[in-house]
């Protein structure tokens, strides 16, 4: 019988990079996950974003400090799994999030997600889905090995 494969769960304004068959987990609540995998080697990363300061995700604005903060987080997670798979050709992205279900909410969404694929393609890296929940619980199960990314909305069972 084959043993479970491992759970890791990664914390917001956090990464993990990985080069084994693990699962990396993060609970959505106002934020955003980056799930970077190669097509061909089995390295991945999973990147998790806070959208909003707690109470202030109604202001649609993203600050010049939050789109820094975010995109140096990024970068270092991007070199990162470059140092850690220098033959990786065939990165690709898979984003996630999770935002009150109001209007400015998820403008904020929206426009942080917009601004990570157009940062994803200026480093050659293919966005192949992009999702955002307004559920009360978006929980994220991300297989780096595979590619496999699994959504659970909703109450927890």
């Amino acid at each position: 019988m084959d043993a479970p494969i491992p759970e890791v769960p990664v914390a917001a304004d956090n990464y993990r990079i990985t080069s084994e068959d693990v699962v990396l987990c993060a609970e959505l609540q106002s934020s955003l996950v980056v799930c970077l995998y190669d097509g061909v080697e089995e390295q991945g990363a999973l990147l998790h974003l806070h959208l909003a300061a707690p109470g202030h995700s109604r202001d649609p604005n993203l600050t010049d400090n939050t789109l820094s903060s975010d995109l140096a987080l990024l970068d270092r997670a991007l070199q990162e799994l470059s140092a850690a798979s220098p033959r990786s050709q065939h990165l690709q992205a898979k984003l996630v999030a999770h935002t009150e279900d109001q209007i400015s909410a998820r403008a904020r969404c929206d426009g942080l997600q917009s601004l990570i694929c157009a940062f994803l393609e200026d480093a050659q890296i293919k966005v192949v889905s992009i999702a955002a929940h307004v559920e009360s619980t978006v929980s994220v199960r991300f297989r780096p090995a595979m590619g496999q990314l699994r959504t659970q909305t909703g109450p927890l069972s």
